[in-house]
């Protein structure tokens, strides 16, 4: 895999955020018309506060019996506790995050020993392993929110890597007619 690709050359600059102070109808409505799951929370000046899933909405309407009170802001529910990555961090590392749980890969004590033996091979047990991680990570340059990285940049980074010429765009192929 080619180490010159970084966060930099796959980041999505357009990506929706949320203010922290918007209200949590109008977030929803936003994350629905742009069909994501999830989006970072910035405060006025632009700097990144939190982010806020779709998760964190259902887990509140759940929580409210299903009856939604206006007065909620997407800042009452967004999480703090962030994941970034730095515009310079390497297309691997952000693969490897959002694709390997290493302590479940690699299963040992803080000392080191391995709590759990296993004969299958560190590839066959990486296909196994079920990941529970952010599907959108934030990107920071410097410090300062610049957009965000999904699952979809890192498969368009991780295509330019394959030798085809020719390397068709899924949105460009014309539907089979159907008789």
């Amino acid at each position: 895999m080619s180490a010159l690709l970084t966060v930099r050359d796959i980041v999505n600059t357009q990506a929706v955020s949320l203010n922290v102070d918007m209200n949590l109808s109008t977030a929803i409505d936003l994350l629905s018309r742009n069909t994501i799951n999830g989006a970072p929370v910035c405060d006025a000046k632009g700097d990144l506060v939190g982010f806020l899933s779709a998760h964190d909405v259902m887990v509140e309407m759940w929580c409210q019996d299903y009856i939604p009170e206006n007065s909620v802001k997407v800042g009452d529910l967004m999480k703090t506790d962030l994941v970034t990555m730095d515009i310079e961090d390497r297309l691997t590392d952000v693969m490897e995050y959002l694709a390997l749980d290493k302590d479940q890969l690699y299963p040992t004590s803080a000392m080191g020993y391995a709590t759990q033996l296993t004969t299958l091979s560190v590839e066959e047990r990486a296909k196994t392993i079920k990941v529970s991680k952010p599907q959108i990570l934030p990107v920071l340059n410097k410090g300062k929110y610049v957009g965000v990285v999904s699952r979809q940049e890192v498969l368009k980074g991780l295509r330019t890597l394959f030798n085809d010429a020719v390397s068709p765009v899924v949105e460009d192929i014309a539907p089979a007619n159907v008789a």
